[in-house]
């Protein structure tokens, strides 16, 4: 549950970091990176960036902590939440359009060098959220109507929380207070208070690109219900490369041999992976190695069956063929994550027809 993980970061900040060594205390917190704080980050501060070209750039752990996500990396035109800056590092927070909304999430620090700040006209109608939380956003007489509702699944029961606003669609930004309605009143859309008014709903938002950063002041629900966080499109689309990968994902289904002789077990891991990056490259990755050793034992032995010419020309060409796979099968740097797939299985691909190819010379 995106709840829990959400209340675990806002323990690292208090009671964790009594109990548990490894983590720092809170005074200390504010140097290492979560992602959008929900305790101490403005939703109005955060900012918009996006990866620029160049070579993959790889998530590094915070200074100390149980969230962080090894090896996550993002490519050229990846867009990310940056809630503060530390000297040439971003804290920064994504969410793959690729993965459920209630597991897409990766956080930690980015090198500024690496990001380009993104100013883009806000674009507030739709659905955000996940299971659990969904917040959306309606044209409504010229403004936008905001309709929040959370219903968070608990051992023992459930817990819920509400809130709602008219907002000026043209702006970026937006903080209100909210009342929700009971048998006696009507549900009331407040401003904004500076001060803290006791059982008074408050919230700031951001709407980002593809997010929608909110945070509320606990008092919108049920004791242990909150909105704070980063959000993305419930409907949102994933690019065309990543489009592309997931089209070309190898499928488990059917019973028909593959004809260049693709093991189905590439296939099942593939379908098994939930789209997970990592996951689908070590699919990849262990049927590459068959591949590569079947090719490898057709060019030895057809390569012994030919007289001397035969095996050079024959040596010529395989160095050719490596050549040109290299070629057609290399990443491409502009896209997004979804790229290392579409290259990992065109090397796949290409080596298995490769190896049939000579299979079939050498039955000849």
């Amino acid at each position: 549950m995106r709840f829990w993980f959400g209340a675990l970061r806002c323990l690292t900040l208090t009671s964790l970091a009594v109990s548990i060594p490894i983590l720092v205390n809170a005074a200390e917190a504010k140097k290492d990176c979560f992602g959008f704080d929900a305790m101490g980050d403005d939703p109005l501060a955060a900012r918009l960036y996006e990866v620029l070209p160049g070579e993959k750039v790889e998530f590094q752990c915070p200074e100390r902590s149980v969230f962080c996500k090894k090896g996550a990396f993002l490519l050229a035109g990846d867009q990310v939440i940056v809630s503060r800056v530390d000297g040439d590092r971003a804290c920064a927070e994504y969410h793959s359009p690729a993965k459920s909304p209630d597991d897409d999430e990766t956080a930690g620090w980015l090198p500024l060098n690496r990001l380009a700040a993104k100013s883009l006209a806000p674009d507030w109608v739709g659905r955000w959220g996940d299971s659990e939380t969904t917040i959306t956003a309606k044209p409504r007489n010229g403004r936008i109507r905001i309709d929040a509702k959370a219903d968070l699944q608990f051992g023992n029961g459930s817990e819920g929380g509400q809130f709602a606003a008219l907002i000026d669609g043209a702006q970026p930004h937006a903080q209100f207070g909210y009342e929700a309605d009971d048998e006696k009143k009507s549900e009331k859309l407040l401003p904004y208070q500076d001060k803290s008014v006791p059982g008074l709903c408050q919230v700031k938002m951001s709407q980002l690109g593809r997010y929608l950063v909110v945070r509320d002041n606990r008092m919108c629900g049920g004791i242990n219900v909150s909105f704070s966080r980063v959000y993305r499109r419930v409907d949102e689309k994933a690019p065309a490369n990543q489009t592309q990968a997931k089209a070309s994902k190898p499928s488990a289904s059917g019973t028909r041999p593959d004809p260049n002789g693709i093991r189905p077990s590439y296939g099942t891991c593939a379908d098994q992976s939930d789209g997970v990056t990592v996951a689908m490259r070590n699919c990849a990755d262990a049927e590459y190695k068959y591949q590569d050793d079947r090719l490898n034992a057709a060019y030895q032995k057809l390569r012994a069956k030919l007289g001397k010419a035969a095996a050079v020309q024959l040596r010529d060409e395989q160095r050719a063929w490596i050549g040109q796979r290299d070629k057609e099968c290399e990443v491409d740097k502009t896209g997004g994550t979804a790229e290392l797939i579409i290259s990992d299985d065109c090397a796949v691909q290409a080596t298995a027809k490769r190896a049939s190819e000579l299979e079939t010379r050498l039955s000849r």
